[in-house]
């Protein structure tokens, strides 16, 4: 809710259900809420109604002292995290990056559980991507549909590419922007085995 600036009512409402029904779901004085009743808030926040039911799962959210939301996402690990299942599951450390929960709300509806942060390493992307930045990557966007920069696995590296399809010939061009590089012979989609697509950038000033 916090990440979608959603209140009890906004939620009851956009779920279709009673506003009385929510608010006791959500403070916790009804015990066994229907599984019907928990599908339909499932759906209106764009997440699975296991991560409801398990109080492991979902975004970690914090406040300020002024009641501010912040969000908490995960960093990935590709010697720990395989694959592009949801990083919920493995323990959070101190390298971690808080979002204001309004602004990441506004920057995607991907629920904060199927983003994770990647950190790049080398100058290949160059000016638009420099050594050191962070990266906000959407692990929902494992297909290379749209054209843009990924995040793209090799064993325990991670590489960050930039990835033009060609839907006629059903291939993809892995690039990197800076010309020092070389491009990367066309490969078929499943040869790429993809983590997300970069959707922020993040650098010092």
């Amino acid at each position: 809710m916090a990440a979608l600036s959603l209140s009890q009512k906004g939620l009851a409402q956009l779920a279709g259900l009673n506003d009385t029904a929510v608010r006791d779901i959500v403070s916790g004085r009804s015990r066994h809420p229907r599984h019907d009743t928990i599908e339909k808030l499932a759906e209106a926040l764009g997440c699975s109604a296991a991560e409801l039911l398990d109080d492991k799962a979902g975004p970690v959210v914090r406040a300020n002292s002024d009641g501010e939301g912040y969000v908490l996402i995960a960093r990935y690990d590709p010697r720990k995290d395989a694959g592009r299942e949801t990083l919920t599951g493995h323990d959070r450390t101190f390298a971690d990056a808080a979002f204001r929960a309004e602004w990441l709300a506004e920057l995607t509806r991907t629920p904060a559980n199927q983003l994770a942060m990647v950190t790049m390493t080398g100058d290949s992307m160059a000016p638009t991507v420099g050594d050191g930045d962070q990266l906000l990557v959407d692990l929902t966007q494992w297909s290379p549909g749209t054209d843009g920069i990924y995040v793209v696995r090799q064993g325990d590296n991670l590489l960050v590419k930039r990835l033009t399809a060609d839907p006629m010939r059903q291939q993809v061009v892995m690039s990197s922007d800076n010309p020092a590089y070389a491009s990367l012979a066309p490969l078929a989609p499943a040869e790429i085995d993809l983590l997300g697509r970069v959707i922020w950038i993040g650098r010092k000033a």
